[in-house]
């Protein structure tokens, strides 16, 4: 009996943890607080060749500038990376984003311009 219940928490466990060994793969409702608003968005990590793709949708705030594509992506077990730029009126801002997955919520930070924002998501499922 105590091997079928063993056996249970393995196959949940196998379940809800990615298959490739990067727990960023995935949709995530992410948010920052930028000053007194919350800025959210629809994260979408996907595998891409041989490396990785980020994409974002503004979920709050529609009209705002959206940031580009995620570049320099890099996963590594729990910990991700990556960069994004943001045209504001002929202006490229880079957008540095960093955190670690814990089960389906990530904790982590946008840095833009020497500021660090707190970011942290909800996997979206």
């Amino acid at each position: 009996m105590r091997g079928i219940a063993v056996m249970g928490y393995l196959s949940g466990l196998a379940v809800t943890a990615p298959a490739t060994g990067q727990s960023f793969l995935g949709e995530w409702v992410a948010t920052a607080r930028v000053g007194d608003n919350d800025v959210s968005e629809k994260v979408s990590v996907t595998r891409a060749g041989d490396g990785y793709s980020v994409t974002a949708k503004l979920l709050t705030q529609t009209e705002a500038p959206q940031a580009g594509p995620g570049l320099n992506v890099k996963l590594d077990g729990d910990r991700f990376s990556y960069v994004r730029a943001l045209n504001l009126g002929g202006n490229s801002v880079e957008i540095t984003y960093s955190g670690v997955v814990d089960g389906d919520i990530f904790t982590g930070e946008a840095e833009v311009g020497g500021n660090k924002i707190p970011y942290n998501g909800v996997r979206d499922r």
